[in-house]
């Protein structure tokens, strides 16, 4: 095995600590901000002192080596996008997948990219005043370029890339005799947390916040993907202890400490968006979820492809998400294989294994006991989730369970990571989380199912464990209703799939995308339903369920993606059997502007429809078929 390297190689020595100037008291300022431009700028740097003005080009802090900017100077910024790609020629993996994750490869073409520029001021060899920094991204289509946000990462290149210290590569850590867990990549803590600096624009391309911050490659064995996970920290040494910005749409909070830029290739099949919609499928269910926003990252100016951000699950989203008195009066725990404390101690919820063990939780006396420790609403719903959703890399994995730490609240559950999910939708996940062979390590070992184990011994849970779950079959999880989400994430993510595949190769190119969406997770969410159901009455021997997965399974069979639409969709038939009929598009005041007769839509299958230059507006689509017909609502912006 060897390890294949980018072109160039840079080294650095590793600092520990951050660097602290002296005090700054001037002021520097560019004449025009940073941002999104339609044509060529040309820029100069203003301060209200004498001090000698340095700036850089490629993300570096300016030194008194840095170019040195004069009076009746001028930076002119154009769009780089023809020049050479430099950051994606970094090798970011091993040339083999350890784990089955994407491998790095260079990009067949030009990225896109912007003009990094980072300022300041040096009086008597001293920086004089804050180091400031900035993107301007010059593209015809200006701000218009991108529907989703943008983030922009400013690094000095040797803190993500340099091989003794760069967090981003495998670099000098990476040990060939164990390749699956060795790598500049795989280091944790302080001494790897790297400063950035951090530019946000939404949609708009408006800015939200800019500023520096602390970076650390997040996740387990996504470690080794070619694209990784990042977790920032917004520390008073860096300039603000707070990202004092609405990060996530679907959430209250606008002050974060810290948050995830997930990567897209977590994923076991290349959706890259079953995470965010199982999140947003459970939302209103009793468990805390992590809510998502898609981005367009840039790192340097350089093109680094789509990726999401996710709240970070620790002490201070337990605070804010799940209304924890203090962040630093919580218990979070990890694992239940030998629970680990992410905060707190794990001796209260050792006690409670304890308990279960040395009692029998058919007793209603020590079920009673276990109502006063577990919040079994948030209990049962979390299991009815992870069971339905088909998570294959849980219980063994991906736990995390909290509660304050005096012990005076229930022990709740946190959904999250679901990457291993929504895949094969006849799997009995009611024997996965109840198996108990001392042989088996991952994905689901006796100390990960024990506590569900006994419980199921106790028939009160049981019974309110089956009425949960028909409910939410219902609900939640019913085929309108996750379908209709699924198609809301394919047209959020859709209109940046092919540049992101052009720079990571995963998926390989949209149609392949759209391809693993429809053969896996819009099967899944179509067939899920019986096969759950069927499970569920085999395992507790049921001879009725309060759920009809047939009825289920036909009604309103007809559904159209994405919708929202630009005017191009497809109409999916979401049953098993054939439909024949005929399909008519009409306005809301009746008007007919696009019909087609003896159409057949096989079960499973779509039939497409493009090139129909249907104006902004609502429509009406039916399909009428020889014995009844289905309407539907489409939308088109």
């Amino acid at each position: 095995m060897h390890l294949r390297l980018a072109h160039r190689f840079v080294f650095s020595v590793l600092s520990l600590s951050p660097i602290f100037y002296l005090a700054q008291t001037t002021q520097i300022s560019p004449s025009q901000p940073p941002g999104f431009y339609t044509s060529n700028i040309s820029l100069t740097l203003e301060t209200n002192s004498e001090d000698t003005i340095y700036y850089s080009l490629d993300g570096s802090v300016p030194t008194k080596e840095s170019f040195l900017f004069m009076p009746g100077d001028s930076i002119a910024f154009q769009d780089k996008s023809q020049e050479p790609n430099y950051y994606s020629e970094f090798a970011t993996t091993l040339d083999i997948s350890v784990y089955g994750y994407p491998i790095w490869e260079s990009p067949e073409g030009l990225l896109s990219k912007g003009n990094i520029l980072r300022f300041c001021t040096y009086n008597n060899g001293e920086i004089s005043s804050t180091i400031k920094s900035g993107t301007y991204f010059i593209f015809s289509e200006g701000a218009q370029k991108y529907e989703l946000p943008v983030i922009s990462l400013i690094v000095d290149e040797a803190d993500f890339f340099s091989q003794d210290s760069g967090i981003y590569i495998p670099g000098l850590s990476f040990d060939e005799e164990m390749p699956e867990s060795t790598g500049n990549y795989y280091k944790r803590g302080d001494a790897w947390e790297r400063k950035v600096h951090i530019e946000y624009y939404n949609e708009a391309g408006e800015p939200g916040f800019s500023q520096d911050a602390g970076a650390r490659i997040h996740g387990g064995l996504t470690r080794t993907a070619s694209q990784k996970s990042l977790k920032f920290y917004a520390r008073s040494e860096y300039g603000d202890s707070q990202f004092r910005y609405k990060l996530l749409p679907n959430n209250k909070n606008d002050e974060y400490k810290r948050f995830l830029l997930q990567s897209s290739m977590g994923d076991w099949s290349k959706t890259i968006i079953k995470d965010p919609l199982a999140h947003e499928i459970c939302r209103s269910l009793n468990f805390a979820t992590q809510d998502s926003r898609p981005v367009i990252v840039f790192i340097n100016g350089e093109y680094w492809g789509v990726q999401t951000i996710r709240d970070r699950i620790d002490k201070y989203y337990l605070e804010y998400k799940e209304g924890a008195t203090h962040q630093d009066s919580v218990t979070l725990l990890s694992s239940l294989n030998n629970p680990e404390a992410i905060e707190g101690d794990a001796e209260g919820f050792t006690e409670l294994i304890k308990f279960i063990t040395e009692n029998d939780i058919a007793f209603e006396e020590n079920y009673n006991y276990l109502l006063s420790q577990i919040d079994m609403e948030n209990y049962i719903d979390y299991n009815i989730a992870e069971i339905f959703l088909s998570n294959y890399d849980w219980p063994g994995n991906n736990i995390k369970y909290w509660r304050e730490s005096d012990g005076n609240t229930k022990w709740r559950w946190i959904f999250f990571d679901i990457d291993g999910g929504l895949y094969n939708y006849r799997y009995d996940m009611l024997e996965h989380c109840t198996l108990n062979d001392d042989e088996v390590v991952w994905p689901n070992s006796p100390p990960s199912t024990f506590i569900f184990r006994n419980l199921l011994r106790n028939d009160r849970f049981v019974s309110e464990f089956i009425s949960r779950y028909a409910e939410i079959l219902s609900s939640n999880f019913s085929l309108n209703t996750t379908i209709n989400k699924a198609s809301f994430f394919v047209d959020l993510y859709s209109s940046s799939i092919s540049e992101h595949s052009d720079r990571w190769n995963f998926p390989e190119n949209e149609n392949v995308w759209r391809n693993d969406i429809k053969e896996h997770l819009l099967e899944f969410l179509e067939k899920r339903h019986c096969y759950a159901v069927e499970n569920l009455s085999n395992f507790l021997d049921l001879s009725d369920f309060p759920f009809d997965c047939r009825s289920e399974a036909t009604f309103n069979t007809l559904s159209a993606y994405p919708n929202p639409s630009s005017g191009e969709f497809s109409l999916l038939n979401t049953s098993e059997d054939s439909m024949f009929g005929a399909v008519t598009i009409s306005t809301t005041s009746g008007s007919i502007v696009y019909s087609e007769e003896s159409v057949t839509i096989r079960g499973g299958e779509t039939l497409e429809l493009n090139n129909l230059d249907l104006p902004k507006g609502i429509y009406i689509v039916t399909f009428q078929g020889s014995l009844k017909g289905q309407s539907l609502k489409l939308i088109v912006f």
